[in-house]
């Protein structure tokens, strides 16, 4: 069996490159191929086939597919006239990653590599290869030659299109009526005009300033040609006053990544609500189906922005489509409607062919254009082909010069080669050196920096006393939180206990036995106190408790400004906190995490709920949010047992006006599970104004179900104030490292449960 030859290729990520062959026979002659054929394939993550093509008597020439980064492998067989097929080629593909990113355009395969291949004479010999440069400046003459030939074809294809177009067009103008008549079919000008519609009846209106769309798109559709003069625009608008000024409208069209002026109507005066008014262009914008519009609405001779009601329905959002504030370069679109509107459109004549349009005036006139257009490019293109293959022929005649400083270049790049970090299956590099980049280096999955690397300047790996110094830096913007122990009181099933107990720093309370068929209950109000410097605003960001029970619990938080009504002696489900003064409109908070529920022994956790109380002004109530929230870990991590702390961060001040997700929760284990720090709910944030010490109270309500005494602790915490420029450094830490226990979050209108013992 004949043996194929080894030939390793190297290729760049989706750049496609080809392989030039010239077949010789053992005794150096050129051989001849005709009649015969080249089949190949690739495999990388799946066979894919090589584009192999016989191109002269003695030439062929195999294309490489646009692959992927990685390694692959290949292989090349010859179909001789007689029908036997024997292997040619075979190797491994080694395929680079590319760093400067795709430009979009589809480039040509480029020469990359040139063999004379020898075949054997019997049919147990191996193939033999010798790398040739000169191929490929045979194969680049080739293309040439061909290209050449190509495009003197085409030019005198186009020129005798020209000629029998002009023969088309005079017969469309004076034989083809008369001849479809005598057969019963009627050729006439289409007349030109439409009237299109858009949006959909509805009984809102929204304030419009400019509406931005895509001319031709499904709100403004049944227009059959591509271009046409938009000639007026009818809309109904709503105000609370007469609009008692002129008014027009102004079309801007988006070019080149700019909006320009195209076209402004006529002026309608003394506008009065529900009114029907026509906008009117004379003599008519000229629109292409695609063009990017904003119609603006102008008030008087300065053609100031003018905000107008607008009959409308929302819809879902579509690009290029919607409210736009106001007309810049380029606008800013803020939101998506339907506009009722009517639109009233010109088009060029043109043939119609039993009332259905066959193509417009301007396009028949076009055609015999665009035709001598097209020559004259291929004539041009031709020239420039002959030229390249005079240069490419010149080139042939250096190549035997060049070949020999090819072969030395050769070595040189194969050692090159050889010296470049290789990329493995799974994408790994290592590199020996070091790396410098002038740009930004990212790196989404972290950087390892081994312990042992020391670092005695900034320029060293990483400067440990820099690390180490951040990290004393966010110590900085941290404050403490004490109990203030002599306020402390309790009610129910709850008594203070003097084990465990450092007035100010810790609190043990113990939560008495319960009956037999029955619960213990009892509550404990743990006011807070600490430095908290501030005036009228707070810098607060976040807060941490120490918190930990044995007996089922509920930990109720107050935060930020606002008085709150503190209530002891309710079930688990009803609310500790409220806000005070009869729910008198505050922007501060409270927050309850319930853990009431035994060990899940099918799923293998605790079920945990956090409800947050808060109030937004465009609501103009208290609403609550309630989120569920399953923590898996195993039956030795008991719950509230192996709770540590409670933490609180948010990344920047919220607003007050609408809801915004700034804050969250998290719940810190000290037991042995894998995953000690869970995010277990998504909240609105501290309002800055008066907050504070962020956290000002802290009740635990506790159920003890068992016969004998259990217990409930609470610690010490920690303020934490932003850094520079509004930023919480904890808060990105922390929402890198927890894991995500969320599993539903629901918002209502807030009720007092308020079900008392």
């Amino acid at each position: 069996m004949r043996q194929a030859a080894n030939y390793n290729v190297h290729a760049t990520e989706s750049l496609p490159q080809s392989l030039a062959l010239h077949f010789i026979s053992p005794s150096g002659e050129d051989m001849d191929i005709s009649g015969m054929t080249l089949r190949g394939a690739v495999v990388q993550d799946g066979v894919i086939m090589l584009d192999c093509a016989v191109t002269g008597v003695s030439t062929a020439l195999v294309t490489w597919p646009r692959l992927a980064a990685g390694c692959g492998a290949y292989d090349i067989f010859l179909t001789d006239a007689s029908g036997k097929e024997y292997p040619l080629l075979k190797g491994a593909v080694h395929v680079m990653s590319r760093v400067t990113p795709p430009d979009g355009t589809n480039e040509a395969a480029a020469v990359a590599g040139a063999l004379d291949v020898s075949i054997p004479e019997t049919e147990d010999g191996s193939v033999t290869i010798v790398e040739n440069p000169s191929i490929v400046v045979e194969e680049l003459v080739r293309q040439a030659e061909a290209a050449r030939d190509e495009a003197e074809q085409l030019v005198g294809t186009l020129e005798e299109q020209v000629e029998s177009g002009e023969l088309v067009n005079e017969a469309v103008a004076n034989k083809l009526p008369g001849a479809l008549k005598e057969a019963g079919v009627e050729l006439a000008a289409a007349t030109g005009q439409s009237t299109l519609s858009s949006g959909d009846a509805a009984d809102t209106w929204t304030i419009v300033g400019g509406y931005a769309m895509t001319w031709g798109d499904e709100i403004l559709a049944g227009h059959l040609p591509d271009s046409c003069r938009l000639t007026s625009i009818s809309t109904v608008y709503f105000f609370t006053d007469p609009a008692l000024n002129q008014y027009c409208l102004r079309i801007w069209r988006l070019t080149d990544g700019a909006y320009s002026l195209i076209g402004t109507s006529a002026y309608v005066s003394n506008l009065s609500s529900g009114q029907t008014a026509t906008w009117v262009f004379t003599p008519g914008v000229p629109l292409t189906r695609g063009d990017v519009i904003i119609i603006q609405v102008c008030e008087g001779t300065e053609m100031t922005p003018y905000a107008l009601g607008m009959h409308a329905v929302l819809t879902p959002s579509v690009p290029g489509r919607g409210l736009v504030a106001e007309v810049a370069n380029p606008p800013a679109v803020n939101g998506t409607m339907a506009p009722l509107m009517t639109v009233v459109v010109d088009y060029d004549d043109g043939i119609t062919l039993g009332g259905m349009e066959l193509a417009t005036a301007r396009q028949l006139d076009s055609l015999g254009r665009d035709v001598r257009q097209s020559s004259a490019t291929s004539e041009a293109a031709a020239r420039t082909a002959g030229q390249s293959a005079a240069a490419a022929s010149r080139a042939a005649n250096n190549a035997a010069t060049s070949a020999t400083s090819a072969a030395n270049s050769a070595t040189a790049v194969q050692q090159a080669l050889a010296a470049i970090p290789q990329v493995d299956d799974a994408g790994n590099m290592t590199i020996p050196g070091g790396l410098t980049a002038a740009g930004t280096v990212n790196a989404n999955g972290g950087i390892n920096i081994p312990l042992a690397v020391g670092a005695p300047t900034d320029t060293g790996a990483v400067n440990r006393f820099y690390t180490s110094g951040l990290a004393g830096a966010v110590s900085a913007l941290v404050q403490p939180i004490y109990l203030n122990s002599s306020s402390i009181t309790v009610a129910g099933s709850i008594s203070k206990s003097s084990n465990g107990t450092l007035a100010g720093l810790t609190q043990r309370f113990s939560v008495g036995a319960a009956s037999a068929g029955s619960n213990a209950y009892g509550s404990a109000v743990i006011p807070l106190t600490g430095p908290n410097g501030q005036f009228n605003y707070s810098s607060v960001c976040g807060f941490s408790l120490a918190v930990n029970a044995t007996a089922f619990a509920k930990f109720t938080f107050g935060i930020g400004r606002g008085s709150k009504t503190n209530r002891t002696g309710l079930t688990m489900d009803s609310y500790s906190m409220i806000p005070g003064n009869d729910l008198a409109v505050n922007h501060g908070e409270i927050i309850d995490v319930t853990i009431n529920t035994p060990y899940d022994t099918v799923r293998k956790g605790y079920e945990i709920r956090v409800r947050e109380i808060f109030y937004v002004s465009s609501v103009g109530h208290w609403q609550v949010k309630t989120t569920t929230v399953f923590l898996s870990v195993g039956t030795n991590e008991l719950m509230p047992n192996g709770l540590n702390r409670l933490i609180y961060m948010q990344s920047g001040p919220p607003s007050t006006a609408v809801r915004e997700e700034k804050a969250a929760l998290y719940m810190e284990l000290g037991g042995g599970s894998t995953n000690t720090l869970f995010k277990i709910a998504s909240l609105r944030g501290f309002i800055a104004f008066e907050a504070g010490t962020g956290v000002s109270t802290l009740i635990i309500d506790a159920r003890n179900e068992k016969t004998y005494a259990l217990s409930a602790d609470a610690g010490t915490g920690t303020r934490h104030l932003y850094s520079n420029g509004l930023t919480n450094p904890t808060y990105h830490a922390l929402e890198a490292m927890a894991v995500n226990a969320i599993e539903a979050e629901e918002t209502a209108d807030f009720e007092d449960i308020n079900i008392p013992l």
